[in-house]
């Protein structure tokens, strides 16, 4: 039995109005077991559509894959003007695969919603406080 990861959605950037694919960014899969330690690590680029499409065995080393202990996230783009990881639906942080959107004999696929990257232009600045004014000195 196989899990079919696929994006039909893009992988995109935003930027102001802009929004377009990015093809030859990473993606990766990364599955736990109960104890949560990472039992396989799978990664993909996605293609001129900014779809991805990832083929991973049910059963690594003798042991079954549960995808509920499984993630997939952005990692990386190859635009230099886009390349701010989002976590808008997940990709950031990365998203569980929860229910399947198709079970037919020895292959269970998933559909992915659009992740996003962002330029460096539009991304959120860090604002949290990270000096200690614990003497009361104010410059």
């Amino acid at each position: 039995m196989t899990y079919n990861l696929r994006s039909y959605s893009k992988i995109s950037y935003f930027d102001e109005l802009m929004v377009g694919c990015i093809a030859g960014s990473k993606v990766c899969l990364t599955c736990t077991d109960d104890r949560g330690r990472v039992i396989h690590y799978d990664s993909d680029v996605t293609d001129e559509r900014g779809e991805f499409d990832m083929i991973v065995s049910k059963y690594i080393n003798g042991k079954q894959l549960k995808e509920k202990k499984c993630s997939v996230r952005l990692v990386s783009s190859p635009d230099p003007s886009c390349n701010i990881l989002t976590d808008f639906a997940g990709g950031k942080s990365g998203v569980k695969l929860r229910r399947p959107t198709s079970v037919y004999r020895d292959t269970v696929k998933y559909m992915l919603t659009p992740f996003y990257f962002t330029s460096p232009m539009c991304d959120e600045p860090d604002t949290t406080d990270q000096y200690d004014d614990t003497q009361g000195n104010n410059y």
